[in-house]
């Protein structure tokens, strides 16, 4: 045992060296509780950069921080009855783990046998606390006696030099009955019991990382599997993309990688953007998809100044995440998210994002190309448009929408004039392309809840549900003015084109909804022998059930 006196003076030798030299950090250990929790030392060497993030219940930040804190709870009970050990088999007052915060750049108790204390209730700060951040900085176990030579204070790195873990000690106001020879040799043995017993916890925390993650992901999956439609499918993927991010906004882009070009299929509420928004290649979400390369931006105010990811206009955007959903090599679509400060998405997170994106590209690429097949069969393969069997499928809904809701419901036929001319003095490829070009000025001019479809060779009908007779007599003589005046062009050539248009509307004065086609072919028919180029309605004198048979 070393005179009090030489003990004192190394005490005093050790803090006036760490004062001078350069590489000792400002502050010295505390305990201050206000400042940091005990379950704020304990998770201290897990950086809120490896708190895993969202599930559709239990990856967000903030329940990710309520579970852990849970859990550290729990951990540090068993914790403090280690030390209560360590303390009784020392005979010792008190045994403190210190746990090293990176943010404070200092050490803090995180775990003490005192029982009923809310602090380290046998620790002198100013006599120990200097040689607590020399034990850690240096790696070596130090001793603090009192004046008849009894150690009252020793501390043994945890977890060696390395202060990642920290510090154990044990103080005695009386002394601690044990040589110095003998608690070099079984302070560490305690030390590495509780190093085990910390990294314990760490495996366990991370475990549970692991396994919370891996249900969100699970849960994610069994929900976009539920879901049979495009529209349905991409506003769950929103829907858990919101939830494994805490991001306010989210968006599902289908990307057609031989385009270059992509589609807005479902986006979060409160975003100024619509499903069907078009997005280019050269937007935020374009060149990800281009590159196949996701970007996280903690801070995206910049990159989003004059445009916003999808394209459009630009919308205050603090933080975003774009991942592109890749299939066979090749980029089917984008998952982006949205945070409106800057940090509200990080890192992390864009890793979520990214196995998020991962787990739906089955789902995805199954209802897409299940629609895109379904869009072939109702779709006519020259202009486009709707072809006739769904045309009077959705003549059939439309008719029955009005009889369960009111209203009326109108069709327009239209015939191009001397269209055959046009082939055999120009030839078959000038006419499909007056076809195409019909059936581009036609469908642009209607709204989204009607249908242009091609109802065989060069007539086109025009579906108006909730419209009425007067609606689309003005909407036909609209149509006939723009085609009037708007030429087709093949090979340089300028082609004129006139069309004629019938209208009948149900179910005044057309009574029956199967006499509708009929009834507007009628008022097609008399356009043309009125000399075509014009709109005619179907007579109510005409209305007759001679001049209908089934269609």
């Amino acid at each position: 045992m070393l005179p009090s006196a030489v003990v004192g003076g190394v005490v005093a030798w050790i803090a006036a060296t760490m004062v001078q030299r350069r590489r000792r950090r400002s502050q010295i250990a505390s305990y201050d509780a206000g400042a940091v929790t005990r379950v704020e030392a304990h998770l201290a060497a897990s950086s809120p950069e490896d708190l895993p993030m969202a599930t559709s219940a239990a990856l967000r930040r903030d329940v990710q921080a309520v579970v852990e804190s849970r859990e550290a709870a729990s951990e540090l009970e068993v914790l403090d009855r280690v030390l209560r050990d360590i303390r009784d088999l020392v005979q010792a007052d008190e045994a403190v783990l210190w746990r090293w915060v990176a943010q404070r750049h200092s050490l803090v108790p995180s775990g003490w046998s005192t029982e009923g204390s809310d602090r380290p209730a046998f620790f002198d700060v100013e006599a120990w606390g200097a040689a607590v951040r020399w034990c850690s900085e240096e790696g070596e176990l130090q001793f603090a006696g009192d004046a008849a030579g009894h150690p009252t204070f020793a501390a043994v790195p945890v977890g060696g030099k390395d202060p990642a873990y920290g510090v154990l000690t044990v103080t005695g106001a009386k002394g601690l009955h044990f040589a110095d020879d003998d608690a070099r040799s079984w302070l560490p043995r305690f030390a590495a019991q509780v190093s085990n017993l910390v990294q314990l916890f760490e495996v366990r925390r991370e475990y549970g990382r692991h396994m919370r993650q891996s249900d969100a992901l699970l849960h994610a999956v069994q929900r976009l599997h539920e879901k049979r439609t495009a529209e349905t499918l991409a506003q769950t993927l929103c829907d858990t993309a919101r939830d494994v991010t805490s991001a306010p906004i989210a968006g599902v882009v289908r990307w057609s990688a031989a385009d270059q070009h992509g589609v807005l299929q479902s986006i979060s509420a409160g975003a100024d953007l619509e499903s069907g928004f078009h997005v280019t290649a050269d937007s935020l979400v374009g060149q990800v998809c281009v590159e196949r390369l996701p970007l996280v931006l903690e801070d995206a105010r910049s990159a989003t100044a004059e445009h916003c990811p999808f394209g459009g206009i630009a919308r205050p955007i603090g933080s975003v995440a774009i991942v592109p959903v890749v299939s066979d090599d090749q980029v089917i679509g984008a998952l982006v998210v949205e945070g409106r400060h800057v940090g509200d998405i990080s890192q992390h997170e864009g890793r979520n994002v990214g196995l998020l994106a991962a787990v739906a590209r089955g789902p995805l690429e199954i209802v897409w190309e299940i629609e895109e097949v379904s869009r072939r069969a109702r779709t006519d393969s020259l202009t486009g448009l709707a072809n006739r069997r769904h045309f009077e499928e959705t003549l059939r809904a439309a008719v029955a929408q009005s009889d369960r809701f009111g209203g009326t419901c109108s069709l327009i036929f239209a015939d191009l004039d001397h269209f055959k001319e046009v082939n055999d003095r120009l030839g078959h490829d000038a006419g499909d392309t007056v076809l195409k070009h019909v059936s581009r000025v036609l469908a642009d001019a209607v709204r989204t809840v009607d249908l242009c479809a091609r109802y065989g060779g060069e007539e086109i009908a025009v579906l108006l549900p909730q419209t009425s007779q007067a609606g689309a007599a003005e909407l036909a003589e609209r149509l006939r003015v723009v085609l009037e005046t708007r030429p087709a062009m093949h090979d340089g050539q300028a082609i004129p084109v006139t069309a004629s248009f019938g209208v009948a509307t149900y179910p005044v004065p057309v009574p029956y909804g199967d006499w509708l086609v009929a009834a507007a072919d009628k008022a097609l028919y008399e356009a043309k022998a009125a000399g075509r180029n014009c709109v005619r309605v179907i007579q109510p004198s005409h209305v007759t059930p001679a001049l209908y048979k089934p269609h």
